[in-house]
């Protein structure tokens, strides 16, 4: 809400597809190895009936993930979804995951954001995109930055201690930085904090709601 405070949260995630998906690179990126180590070269056309599938598993998951974020929207007669502006975006998951699995989540995350707009945009609907910069990478409750588990990426935690959910973290942060968009009359995401000392007004986090007549939303 405008005033900060979240009212509901949920993981939209196709677990089972995503398996499946991630089984079938798992087996192209093992038979490149094999005819790489040879001192081969991988022909064109090599394994394209597995990526064709994968792209179609890709897309069953764009189209399962959109609708279920268009349909909490509706639940909560919201204004806007909100999604970070990913032009230039590399995927980071650590040094576990393949390149070929980067690749498949990065056009995922693009099917996911057209495919919500479309089914929104139906309905009426805006879309809203944010300035991704440090969503992640700042606590929400305005603790400063985060440290990323090493081990398990997806574990963040607070300069207090305080062990939460890394996209979630990022979730708080984006949908917050869509408020202030939404409210604020002065559209200048990237104000250089050189002069007046703070960081650029794009860097919104959730905190910067709870607080009644923040400057940030002037």
């Amino acid at each position: 809400s405008h005033s900060g405070t979240v009212i509901h949260a949920e993981f939209v995630h196709p677990g089972r597809d995503i398996d499946r998906r991630d089984k079938r690179l798992k087996s192209v990126s093992t038979r490149a190895s094999l005819t790489m180590g040879k001192g081969g070269k991988l022909h064109k056309g090599f394994c394209s009936k597995t990526y064709d599938k994968c792209r179609r598993i890709n897309h069953q998951i764009g189209h399962i993930v959109s609708k279920r974020i268009v349909e909490i929207a509706k639940k909560f007669n919201s204004s806007a979804i909100v999604f970070e502006n990913l032009k230039g975006w590399r995927p980071k998951g650590g040094k576990k995951r393949s390149n070929l699995r980067q690749k498949f989540h990065g056009w995922l995350k693009s099917k996911i954001r057209d495919f919500t707009e479309m089914k929104w945009a139906e309905l009426g609907g805006r879309v809203v995109e944010v300035v991704a910069a440090y969503t992640s990478k700042l606590a929400y409750d305005g603790s400063g930055v985060v440290k990323r588990n090493s081990k398990k990426y997806s574990l963040a935690t607070f300069t207090s201690g305080k062990r939460f959910n890394a996209d979630l973290n990022g979730a708080y942060n984006i949908g917050a930085r869509g408020v202030f968009k939404l409210v604020c009359r002065n559209d200048n995401e990237g104000r250089s904090s050189k002069r007046s000392g703070r960081p650029p007004r794009s860097w919104v986090c959730l905190c910067d709601l709870w607080v009644s007549g923040n400057p940030k939303l002037a």
